[in-house]
């Protein structure tokens, strides 16, 4: 007789394996044990299958740590150090990180921007293949102009020319961005202080994109 795991992960007595049973060996591969470590601590455990032994302030980690200093963050990586304001600062990093790349997707899902047509534009992905469309279907059709919307929903009578203008200038906004997006990661990875941190202003106003 031998031990099977049945696909609801109980341990049952068999002769012979039943079809869907697992070995011991063979849950183990699927269900590994997992790392988890308080955060800001060196000590660590391993928790079985189904992972529902976790106490609040523990972290799953990357693995195991790489030497006896190593100190887990809240991010699931060892830093190679006991000192805890360096902790903190590494773990401030991680947060205003995470605050960046939420305040990018936001610039850039709402972007606008003004046109030198005349009136403000949208200049997220969505209105630049609006505009893409619209150039093919006028260069197909030869039609001279066309109603075109602002980001303020009035419209525009424009040309074909106006319109690769325009593209051109959500082209820009959107490199100005991404520069902008740059720019703050090196500022928060280079900080050697929480002060320094923390003054770091994370925006993506127009005159930041424009002068990125």
């Amino acid at each position: 007789m031998s031990i099977f795991i049945s696909p609801s992960g109980n341990r049952e007595i068999w002769k012979q394996k039943p079809e869907g049973y697992l070995t011991e060996d063979e849950w183990k591969d699927l269900h590994p044990d997992r790392i988890y470590s308080v955060v800001g601590t060196h000590s660590f455990r391993f928790v079985s299958y189904p992972y529902d032994s976790i106490m609040e302030n523990e972290t799953e980690m990357s693995g195991l740590p790489p030497s006896d200093i190593s100190v887990s963050t809240a991010s699931g990586d060892w830093i190679e150090s006991c000192d805890m304001a360096d902790l903190k600062l590494a773990e401030l990093k991680a947060v205003r990180l995470n605050e960046l790349n939420a305040t990018f997707e936001i610039a850039s899902n709402h972007a606008h921007c003004p046109s030198s047509i005349g009136f403000e534009i949208n200049a997220d992905e969505a209105a630049n293949r609006n505009i893409s469309s619209l150039i093919i279907a006028m260069e197909a059709t030869g039609q001279e102009t066309v109603q075109f919307c602002a980001f303020d929903n009035s419209f525009h009578e424009v040309t074909l020319a106006q319109l690769k203008t325009m593209q051109l200038e959500i082209i820009a906004n959107a490199q100005a961005i991404y520069a902008r997006k740059w720019v703050l990661r090196e500022q928060i990875n280079a900080a050697e202080t929480i002060e320094a941190l923390n003054g770091i202003e994370i925006t993506f106003e127009a005159s930041d994109e424009q002068t990125a």
